[in-house]
């Protein structure tokens, strides 16, 4: 069905991209509303946690390296029960992830951007080049994400320098001054967003070139993203305080209006949202990717790149389902992680436990 492969530097920046994603435009407000001051240790603790689940999907890879989640669901369950759970993982969790994904791009350049343009045809422009990408195959996912990542990092270090001169440490003081609890209840939004949401590379394991250098590569393209994403919560804090960091509903943009050297260098925000929209577009078509393959493998199809049109349109329908507005789209984090988690980490425990049992019986019979 899938012909193509990605190296294993392709799979690490498209980890890195997947990460950082829509993460970091509006999560530093997420975890300063519940963590205030000390969000930044929140983002910390969520890059630690994260980091740990992260290799705990390599434990399912690595003994099934050659096959999706899709896959691993119908041999070990079946394929009537195992397609029906297939499902729900394409549509509960995937679709899900790219339904909020389209929404915030919407969102974000109708209020942003242009703000006199329909939703709608944001949203159509914005499928056109992921419908492409998609119907090109995991191979042009891979390279395109490999040229375009060094130009994400590049932008986003240079946001971090160009902000630093207006930070200050004392708005972040005093340290753990609500306790831990604030800090604990700030990571979880960062643990769902986006390390939960890193369950949707299990349709992209089997395509990468070295198996077994998944896991070092998965580690490393989160870990750079998960460490971008922190300094940017720090500078957040730093540069706003933490009432207004939480009050923003894009933070990270706000940091970009700040960009002024002497008269030649500022007002760049444009810029800055334009490499944020790369991010969250390799993110977004990841994720379609998976719809689309994921759907066909559960079908039982042989092809999955006609499904990409028609899994367009219904992800404009659920993009507008997901939220009346921006606030209550913001406003529905509990069931958001909720959601994720009971894919990302109850699933594949699940299918753990269920592996482990039919080896243990396997082996009972043979041994008899």
């Amino acid at each position: 069905m899938e012909q193509g492969r990605i190296g294993n530097l392709q799979f690490t920046v498209l980890a890195g991209l997947f990460t950082i994603g829509d993460t970091v435009l509006f999560v530093p407000a997420l975890i300063a509303s519940e963590a205030l001051k000390d969000a930044w240790l929140s983002a910390i603790l969520a890059l630690l946690v994260g980091l740990g689940i992260i290799v705990f999907y390599t434990v399912l890879q690595r003994k099934f390296p050659a096959m999706t989640l899709v896959e691993i669901l119908r041999q070990l369950l079946g394929s009537r029960v195992g397609g029906f759970v297939s499902l729900l993982y394409v549509f509960g969790f995937l679709l899900l992830i790219a339904s909020t994904l389209l929404r915030e791009v919407g969102d974000f350049m109708e209020t942003q951007i242009l703000p006199n343009t329909p939703i709608h045809v944001v949203y159509m422009l914005f499928l056109v080049i992921v419908v492409r990408a998609v119907r090109g195959g995991i191979e042009t996912i891979g390279r395109t994400a490999e040229i375009s990542a060094p130009w994400v990092m590049l932008m986003l270090m240079l946001l971090i320098l160009f902000v630093l001169p207006e930070s200050r440490i004392a708005r972040v003081e005093p340290v753990l001054y609500g306790g831990i609890k604030p800090v604990v209840r700030g990571s979880i939004i960062f643990i769902a967003v986006p390390f939960l949401e890193l369950a949707a590379m299990y349709m992209i394991f089997p395509y990468v070139e070295s198996a077994e250098r998944i896991r070092r590569n998965f580690l490393v393209g989160c870990a750079i993203g998960g460490v971008l994403l922190c300094l940017v919560t720090f500078l957040s804090l730093t540069t706003f305080g933490a009432v207004m960091t939480k009050d923003a509903i894009y933070p990270s943009y706000l940091l970009a209006k700040k960009i002024q050297l002497g008269e030649f260098l500022q007002r760049i925000e444009a810029l800055m949202a334009i490499i944020w929209l790369f991010s969250i577009y390799f993110k977004l078509t990841t994720c379609f990717y998976g719809i689309c393959l994921g759907t066909a493998q559960a079908m039982g199809l042989k092809e999955y790149k006609p499904l990409a049109f028609p899994m367009a349109m219904i992800l404009i329908v659920f993009s507008d389902l997901i939220a009346p507005n921006i606030i209550a789209f913001f406003a529905i984090n509990q069931v958001y992680v909720l959601a994720t988690g009971t894919f990302a980490i109850a699933l594949p425990l699940f299918l753990l436990l269920v592996a482990r049992f039919r080896g243990s019986a396997l082996g009972g019979k043979s041994g008899g």
